[in-house]
């Protein structure tokens, strides 16, 4: 998460809203192998599939908060740009999905538009796998800052990919081996704007309930917005949506369909969404930053662990079954519309 700096010109955080009861990992614990905050992390991914990862006190965790702060200036740059400059660098969904998606492309569980854009660097661009990426000229001038912040992510999800492997008695590389930052893949550094919600019609869901489709995802936020939603309960239920508060110094970490994948069901892959910021936050446009990992696209989907049967997906490569969710996803809102229910989560 940003440093305490990017909290200080921000409305407070709202008391009294019903938060969701996230374990608090130490990024220097994780590194240095001990043994609870090892035990600790298991247990969040098994009971949330979310967690707060304080980088404070560490040597890598400081140069994270430290590229975090300007990668949000950045982001705000680059979110800010006119319209039609943007325009220029739209995503080609869904063949591709690097670039910029606009406002209002994608529905939420109303039926009406969302309320936020993105912008899409791909890691394989960044890190030369594939050919650069066409991207514009003021993230041409901070390659090496997105470089950076890619390798320093990749390190830390790495040291949490050990630390699960080595807790559910796999080799230490089981998952890391499976999403090697040097192999092409569909991870990305994404940058999202979540518009400001200033009228009463405003105070709606900005991006629907989803899953993420990859490993482990590293977020940073400074205003709230973003809601898990409890275990075995109904997205329909608005009792059941619990508001993440962001704090200073701790990235929001949470799993993806992949590890649930490999591990037959051992890990949670939480549905989440971004709702409108509470509170007076509600009145400024909010700014997100994450690093969304994905396995290599020729990795095997295999179960590594776990309870039952791998079935027909563990015979498919990373890149096979992320098309197979894809291609589901398209049929299942016009299966549900043709029934008259509301349309599915979408995925990323």
């Amino acid at each position: 998460m940003a440093s305490g700096r990017l909290f200080e010109d921000i409305p407070p955080f709202p008391a009294g809203l019903q938060t969701a009861p996230l374990y608090t990992i130490p990024l220097a614990g994780l590194r240095s192998g001990d043994e609870v905050t090892a035990k600790n992390t298991l247990k969040a991914c098994q009971d949330l599939g979310f967690f707060l990862l304080d980088l404070r006190g560490d040597r890598l965790g400081d140069t994270v908060i430290e590229e975090v702060d300007q990668l949000f200036n950045v982001g705000k740059d680059l979110m800010n740009l006119p319209y039609d400059e943007k325009e220029k660098y739209l995503h080609d969904a869904p063949k591709s999905f690097l670039g910029f998606k606009p406002r209002g492309h994608a529905k939420i569980e109303t039926s009406e538009p969302d309320r936020f854009e993105w912008f899409n660097i791909g890691q394989d661009g960044l890190l030369g796998n594939t050919a650069p990426q066409r991207l514009p000229p003021l993230i041409h001038d901070r390659h090496s800052l997105l470089t950076s912040f890619v390798e320093h992510g990749q390190s830390i999800v790495r040291t949490i990919n050990s630390t699960l492997a080595t807790q559910l008695g796999l080799p230490a590389d089981a998952f890391a081996s499976l999403q090697e930052p040097t192999k092409p893949s569909g991870t990305v550094v994404r940058i999202i704007k979540a518009f400001a919600s200033p009228e009463a019609e405003d105070l709606r869901t900005s991006m629907i309930h989803h899953t993420d489709f990859g490993t482990i995802t590293l977020l940073a936020n400074v205003l709230g917005g973003l809601q898990i939603l409890a275990p075995h309960r109904p997205p329909e239920d608005k009792s059941a949506w619990l508001w993440v508060r962001p704090q200073p110094g701790c990235l929001i970490v949470n799993l993806g369909d992949a590890m649930v994948q490999w591990t037959g069901g051992l890990l949670r892959s939480n549905v989440h969404r971004i709702n409108f910021a509470p509170g007076d936050q509600r009145f400024s446009d909010r700014y997100s930053l994450a690093l969304l990992v994905r396995p290599e696209r020729e990795a095997s989907m295999k179960r590594l662990t776990g309870p039952g049967e791998d079935g027909e997906d563990g015979d498919l490569t990373a890149w096979e079954w992320e098309v197979k969710k894809a291609m589901a996803l398209t049929r299942e809102p016009a299966m549900m519309q043709s029934k008259g229910g509301k349309q599915a989560a979408t995925k990323t």
